[in-house]
């Protein structure tokens, strides 16, 4: 790579300066202006739920006047009397009928007076279309309050009483463009369930812009409960809109009504003015980060000289110059380095020579490693001639024992490495043909494989442990006829190996707690005596199958005691497991 264009200490210093200072600034402006946005947007959020609260409160108290003037005329005794004679009334014709409508005029009065809300255009309409309106409510003409009740009449369902009907809003050319939103109740005698007239009440638009008019940012809209507008900004969306996921929006549901209050605040109200202070600042730190550039050139160069110094000395010692030394002068931090330089070519002169010296006392090492594997040959050997001495005497009981014997030397001399289950049974047949010499005990020793087993790889004298436990503790009473047996079977995905003998067995209370212990063996240091042979098996199992495979004892109808392993099939542990152990034997070799 060319010099210019090498990432070299000098451009690294110089980078670095640039960057301690860049980043944290740019780190900490984004950091702040976040910070200040999400803190904004929170007091906005929690303002604006006040505001919704408190209007929310208002719209409620509006229906609970609704409420109760509905109430007043489906309870009130003089109402519903006035109201029977009044139902089939088509026009005023006499004294009596100017009365009646004087009267049911006043019931209006009598509501807008308990509720004192004035903004409530009231009226009511018989069964013959005479309409009867309060003298509150608005400036509406009788012909306006004639036109919207026949646009809102086919709204209203007769047979539902008892409840407010939400007949939506009106409007009309002839009433100036203004909206009006009605509610009505039908009205039914309780005696005989015959209609006697439909009480309606028509909000104006004026009051919820009113109501609305009090906030001076963001926009409020108030939909009905099928999701049609009843006032406010046209622009906000019944549900939240993907396309301003930013706005903060708050709504709320009017209980009694069904109604959606929504107050929104557009995110260029929120962040506008933060942005742009944000980007102001960031146009103010350009000037002076250019600055600081050229600052960061002058300053890099200088500390990167003695650097330079270093490098050149280091590149004589690579070509062979064993006696370059730094100069040792100043006493910042370039000067010790010089300083370790110094001592560190001392020490690798030294460690040239100690090198030298492992190397003879490795080779020394080596001569005694060979003449160490020459011993158990010059024993194999001797045991063969030994063999074949006694073939010739015609004294095959021993010649077969010394062939024991040897298997049993050479598969100690290959404890590291593999075998087959088939070849470990051989191996086990040689050691109970030494261990009935040894025992004086005549013992029937039987293998059951199943064929699929036989080629399976395990490790080198795996089992051998288990049979020295029945003969050891066993069979150290004499029994009618010592026998083992060793039987393997293959299972979905795991080979079962178990090793029966009819010896003495073991008491169920030491059977558990020996169990117990195989499940969990760390619960107990490997150190005991007793236990040698079966922390063997165990750790081998383990490092070899991996923590699957497992170990238990069980007392069998002989008397004796069985013992099951259980082997994992299809992984590769056991390859990779053979490698490490074997590279521990040679290591200890």
């Amino acid at each position: 790579m060319s010099p210019i264009f090498r990432f070299t200490f000098y451009r690294r210093i110089q980078i670095s300066f640039l960057l301690l200072i860049l980043l944290p600034t740019v780190a900490v402006s984004f950091i702040s202006y976040s910070v200040t946005q999400n803190n904004v947007k929170e007091k906005i959020q929690l303002s604006n739920e006040s505001v919704v609260s408190v209007m929310s409160k208002d719209i409620t108290k509006m229906i609970d006047d609704l409420t109760y003037s509905s109430n007043f005329f489906v309870q009130d005794v003089n109402v519903r009397k006035a109201l029977r004679s009044f139902a089939d009334t088509k026009r005023i014709e006499s004294y009596g009928d100017l009365s009646l409508y004087q009267q049911i005029r006043d019931f209006f009065s009598v509501t807008v007076a308990k509720t004192m809300n004035t903004d409530i255009l009231m009226f009511l309409v018989n069964n013959q279309d005479f309409i009867i309106q309060s003298f509150e409510g608005g400036d509406q003409t009788p012909e306006q309050i004639r036109m919207h009740w026949e646009m809102v009449k086919e709204r209203v369902n007769p047979d539902k009483i008892n409840v407010l009907q939400w007949l939506g809003s009106v409007n009309t050319l002839t009433s100036g463009g203004k909206t009006n939103y009605y509610v009505s109740r039908v009205l039914r005698d309780p005696t005989d369930g015959r209609l006697l007239a439909v009480l309606y009440i028509s909000i104006p638009n004026t009051y919820f812009d009113a109501l609305f008019g009090q906030v001076q940012t963001g926009k409020l809209v108030l939909y009905d409960s099928e999701g049609n507008r009843i006032a406010g900004d046209r622009s906000v969306a019944y549900d939240a809109s993907n396309d301003a996921p930013r706005n903060i929006r708050n709504e709320t549901i009017i209980e009694k009504s069904g109604w959606k209050l929504i107050y929104e605040t557009p995110k260029e109200e929120v962040t506008g003015e933060i942005s742009r202070t944000f980007y102001i600042s960031l146009l103010l730190v350009v000037p002076f980060f250019l600055l600081f550039f050229l600052i960061s050139i002058v300053i890099a160069r200088r500390l990167h000289r003695p650097i330079r110094r270093l490098e050149l000395g280091v590149k004589q010692f690579g070509n062979g110059d064993r006696n370059i030394r730094f100069r040792e002068e100043g006493t910042d931090e370039i000067a010790d380095l010089g300083k370790t330089l110094n001592t560190m070519l001392d020490q690798i002169n030294r460690l040239i020579t100690d090198i030298e010296q492992e190397q003879e006392q490795k080779r020394v090492l080596e001569l005694q490693a060979l003449y160490s594997q020459i011993r158990p040959h010059f024993l194999l050997n001797t045991l063969n001639s030994i063999k074949c001495n006694l073939i010739l005497y015609d004294d095959e009981f021993h010649s077969q024992k010394i062939d024991s014997l040897m298997s049993l030397l050479r598969a100690y001399m290959k404890f590291n490495e593999s075998s087959t289950l088939k070849n470990e049974c051989k191996l086990l047949a040689h050691y109970a043909d030494i261990m009935q010499m040894r025992s004086d005990i005549r013992l029937d020793f039987h293998v059951s494989l199943e064929k699929e087993t036989e080629s399976f790889d395990m490790p080198m004298l795996l089992l051998q442990p288990l049979v020295e436990n029945a003969f050891v503790h066993g069979f150290a009473e004499e029994a009618d006829q010592p026998r083992i047996e060793v039987r393997s079977e293959m299972k979905e995905r795991e080979m079962l190996i178990s090793i029966e003998d009819n010896g003495a067995g073991i008491e169920d209370q030491r059977l558990a707690e020996l169990n117990e212990w195989l499940r969990n063996p760390e619960m107990e240091a490997y150190s005991s005596y007793k236990r040698v042979g079966l922390v063997n098996v165990l750790q081998r199992l383990h490092m070899t199958y991996g923590l699957l495979a497992s170990m238990r004892l069980s007392n069998n109808e002989q008397g004796g005691v069985t013992v099951h392993l259980t082997i994992p099939t299809g992984m590769d542990s056991m390859t990779k497991q053979r490698g490490i152990t074997d590279a521990e034997g040679h290591a200890g070799r």
